[in-house]
């Protein structure tokens, strides 16, 4: 009989998971490069938001994450049921609140307003365009299924890789869905200018729809691996484990490792992601280039990514030195927010080479964190501590995009040019505080031993 984790069938596996999180991925940035064209009055072909709009419909990604908390049940779901259950559940909101997006943008008019007493806490405006408000609905919708299918996607080539190339196969996971972000950005303008701004958001939900179709089929082959893993000698983790607690969950939140890891995800993350909504405003306004050519000069970040974030997984699985690598990527992208805060090389060369220097930095991080995840804490309880990091990771996700959006509006003058030093320094300060965090998480691995920096890939 053939061994169940086979070479083929888990790099086949991976590409399944790999493939479905590419897609969410996609819709994640698919309006991200057209900020520029939603701001634009209706009567120039755009929507007419405003700054604080369209940074609260960038937050809106994470706003029902924290707010119902549904990132805390995804987890438990995902330990209680397991892949498969959460898996299509998770996919099947990803295409739902993708569809409501579309709906909002292509039919809902951008000149009716409402009015409602539900303002979160201040972060949603109370009086505001319905088309953004449903559009954020949406966005929140397929904000919960993406990050559940993050958790799962996660668990998935933990479940498949541990022992074998596990930060190889992340690497290559985080390449793929970083293909799917500089797609969206290189991509989405060409499609609004030639099909009109709904254009890409339709898109977008048809490929969700696809990955959606994927994983129906990666369901089968995790049936059939969890059959034959009863009647194969398989590895300690591999094999059934006792049902995930209450306990469990306790342990979790007493490691102090798994904590230094999510807070260097939220700050990283929040230094680098949330920069990314804004980044083609920041090309036009200070560099003077065009909306289609911004998207081009941003997607170089993601693209970068592609190939470097499998060979620093690859790095990572033979020599590790985790906790290293994660500190270099924190210092590189403090560099990088710096150096464009800077009034100084306003030149469209200077922008692309700091582009080139974020792509690197946002390898080097993930390609390193997420596989040091399962060190610190045990397969079991690994949806549950996934779960938390994406939860505390979307408090930053939500709260910097509509913080930066008011900053923008505050810095914006009658001509509508915008003065990105400001914000700038937002995402510099992020940075630093990543540095102080991984600095920290190396001193606790050293005393600690959790093997941050030994190799992934066992030996016979």
């Amino acid at each position: 009989m053939t061994h169940p984790s086979s070479p083929t069938r888990r790099w086949t596996v991976l590409f399944i998971a790999a493939f479905v999180m590419m897609m969410g991925y996609v819709f994640w940035d698919i309006v991200s490069p057209l900020s520029t064209t939603l701001k634009a009055p209706v009567e120039a072909g755009g929507m007419g938001w405003t700054a604080s709009e369209y940074g609260f419909y960038a937050g809106s990604y994470s706003i029902f994450n924290i707010f119902l908390l549904m990132l805390f049940w995804g987890g438990l779901i995902l330990d209680k049921t397991g892949i498969r259950f959460t898996g299509l559940l998770a996919t099947g909101m990803m295409l739902a609140g993708a569809a409501v997006n579309y709906y909002a943008v292509e039919y809902i008019s951008p000149d009716i307003y409402v009015d409602h007493g539900v303002t979160f806490f201040g972060l949603v405006p109370s009086h505001i365009k319905a088309q953004v408000l449903v559009a954020a609905i949406g966005f929140g919708m397929f904000g919960v299924g993406c990050d559940i299918t993050g958790i799962t996607i996660s668990k998935i080539v933990t479940k498949w890789f541990t022992g074998y190339e596990l930060a190889s196969a992340m690497g290559i996971q985080v390449a793929m869905a970083r293909m799917g972000t500089a797609s969206a950005i290189s991509m989405s303008p060409v499609i609004a200018n030639a099909y009109g701004l709904s254009a890409p958001i339709l898109a977008g939900t048809a490929l969700l729809l696809l990955g959606f179709v994927m994983f129906i089929c990666y369901v089968f082959m995790d049936r059939r691996f969890d059959r034959q893993t009863s009647a194969c000698s398989v590895t300690a983790e591999q094999k059934e484990e006792a049902p995930f607690t209450f306990h469990d969950f306790l342990k979790v939140l007493r490691n102090p490792g798994f904590w230094l890891i999510a807070l260097l995800c939220v700050a990283f993350y929040s230094s680098l992601r949330p920069f990314l909504k804004f980044s083609t405003d920041l090309l036009i306004n200070k560099y003077g280039v065009d909306a289609v050519s911004a998207g081009w000069i941003t997607s170089i970040l993601p693209y970068g990514t592609i190939v470097l974030t499998p060979l620093f997984g690859m790095l990572y699985d033979r020599l590790g030195r985790g906790s290293l690598l994660m500190l270099t990527g924190c210092i590189i992208v403090t560099f990088c927010h710096i150096c464009l805060a800077l009034p100084v090389l306003n030149n469209v060369w200077f922008a692309s080479l700091m582009m080139v220097l974020y792509g690197v930095s946002f390898s080097l991080v993930p390609s390193a964190m997420w596989p040091s995840v399962p060190k610190i804490v045990p397969l079991k309880q690994l949806g549950t501590a996934y779960s938390i990091i994406y939860f505390v990771q979307n408090i930053g996700l939500m709260l910097v995009p509509v913080f930066v959006g008011n900053v923008i509006g505050a810095y914006t003058d009658a001509s509508g040019h915008v003065d990105f030093t400001m914000p700038m320094v937002i995402f510099a300060l992020l940075g630093i505080v990543s540095i102080v965090l991984a600095l920290t998480l190396m001193a606790v691995d050293r005393s600690r031993g959790y093997g941050l920096s030994q190799p992934n890939i066992k030996k016979a």
